[in-house]
């Protein structure tokens, strides 16, 4: 079983591709967490989870899920993460957490597709971002294989300031960045409520024919990125380095 969390594409990407080559049940954990369902998964083979990396590690939601949802038929787990230039020490917290489960962490692979933290640089052209991910697949192939042949693999190279990045500056990004008081919505906005259809947490609303931003924000972005007017910005962003969605071209 495939179980995967995705704001713009990449995450997604990665699990279609494995769960069809490998013939594996495919769990949209968007869909799970926007219709509050149960978080309760069967598999008789290794589970594998496919997130992005939010500040050097998975997502607070996907953290959360991973320490309480129910894996039955099977105690062991992958976990590929997507990121764009580090995961820090997203591999140690995975581990910490699965242990802690009395699970086991079959393998750990971080793997690098078009950034979409638009905050922090002007996002790729779409030849760009598909050519960086005609890059990887060569690599998605060759996990594909291991997990195939249930084979474990893990990231074993760290840099200096990792634990900085997973401690401090992932506390800063959820203290202070994970939230909606900056986002704007300009009159641009067509009200098509696409950013409400998608948001995985239902943190969008439409009230008195508005957009609003409650206060479950995960900071995903997607409802930034998938805009199709380029009515959603985050502090005079959106204009300066434009958005990111992945290119329909290679989507499986």
């Amino acid at each position: 079983m495939v179980l995967y969390f995705t704001s713009t594409g990449n995450s997604k990407f990665i699990a279609n591709k494995i769960a069809k080559d490998l013939n594996k049940d495919l769990i949209s954990l968007n869909d799970i967490f926007k219709n509050n369902k149960n978080w309760e998964f069967h598999s008789t083979s290794p589970f594998i989870l496919v997130s992005p990396i939010y500040a050097w590690r998975l997502p607070k939601k996907l953290e959360n899920f991973l320490k309480t949802a129910k894996f039955n038929g099977n105690n062991e787990i992958y976990i590929l993460v997507t990121m764009g230039k580090d995961c820090g020490l997203t591999q140690k917290y995975c581990k910490k957490i699965i242990e802690n489960r009395n699970m086991i962490l079959k393998g750990f692979e971080a793997i690098n597709m078009p950034d979409n933290y638009f905050i922090g640089s002007t996002m790729n052209s779409k030849e760009k971002s598909i050519e960086e991910i005609k890059q990887v697949i060569p690599k998605i192939d060759n996990i594909k294989n291991l997990i195939s042949e249930n084979k474990s693999f893990f990231q074993n190279k760290y840099n200096k300031n990792d634990w900085f990045l997973s401690s401090i500056g992932n506390w800063g990004f959820n203290t202070f960045m994970a939230n909606s008081k900056s986002f704007k919505v300009s009159n641009k906005c067509t009200k098509c409520k696409k950013c409400i259809n998608n948001c995985p947490v239902n943190n969008i609303t439409l009230e008195n024919e508005k957009i609003k931003f409650n206060n479950n924000c995960i900071f995903c972005l997607g409802c930034l990125h998938k805009c199709p007017v380029q009515a959603i910005d985050y502090k005079g962003n959106i204009e300066k380095n434009g958005q990111y969605i992945f290119p329909k071209e290679l989507e499986i």
